[in-house]
């Protein structure tokens, strides 16, 4: 009897971590999938709401960045093999790996090239951890454009809209950099152009070097 009730209460606590875990992974995907929507619909009050917040080092890295660049690869994985007319997994496999290899490099060069810039016109006044909340955020508007182009190719012209980057960066430095508007101009050119043209420029570099590809 003792051995039942030990076996019973071990399957209940299982069950019960199982069930925390789930609810855990579920909050955690909600809030990858809101923040995104926040900064586009509602620019101001999520960059002052993050702002609020103590984030550790590479936290928006694990927690925002991967998981979207994930996502991107898997979604250019899926519809370059469903629209390839040959070799359909095989063309899918390499662009997915193209994308992986943009993207990350993109965030990497586009978090260094930020943080350079902060460091040199402010010295010691902003860390590593500011340059990566910015950038990474920032990248929302990249994160969302590819996925779409990717399933629907034809709408290949939204890629203007990758200067609404601009305008979250904009807002990053009033609440995260807390500048005055006429302090923003050179940091808003700077970030822009790095996380918009990061990913053109190691896509062009791939693509030279495997011209097939």
């Amino acid at each position: 009897m003792d051995q039942l009730s030990i076996a019973n209460y071990s399957t209940k606590k299982k069950n019960s971590c199982t069930f925390v875990s789930r609810i855990k992974m579920k909050r955690k995907i909600k809030k990858i999938v809101q923040r995104p929507w926040e900064l586009l619909t509602s620019t101001p009050a999520t960059w002052d709401k993050i702002a609020s917040v103590k984030i550790s080092k590479n936290e928006v890295r694990n927690r925002f960045v991967f998981p979207w660049i994930m996502v991107c690869v898997l979604t250019t994985f899926i519809f370059k093999s469903l629209y390839s007319p040959n070799k359909s997994i095989e063309t899918g496999f390499i662009n997915s790996i193209i994308s992986t290899v943009t993207l990350f490099g993109a965030y990497f060069l586009s978090k260094a090239v930020c943080f350079w810039y902060l460091r040199k016109h402010y010295q010691e006044k902003y860390s590593v951890i500011i340059a990566e909340i910015i950038v990474g955020y920032s990248f929302t508007v990249t994160f969302i454009i590819e996925i779409i182009t990717t399933i629907l190719p034809g709408l290949f012209y939204l890629q203007i809209l990758n200067i609404y980057t601009a305008y979250l960066i904009w807002e990053a430095c009033r609440a995260i950099l807390q500048l005055n508007e006429d302090e923003r101009g050179n940091i808003v050119l700077v970030f822009t152009s790095a996380i918009i043209l990061s990913p053109l420029i190691i896509n062009k570099i791939i693509h030279l070097m495997l011209p097939n590809a």
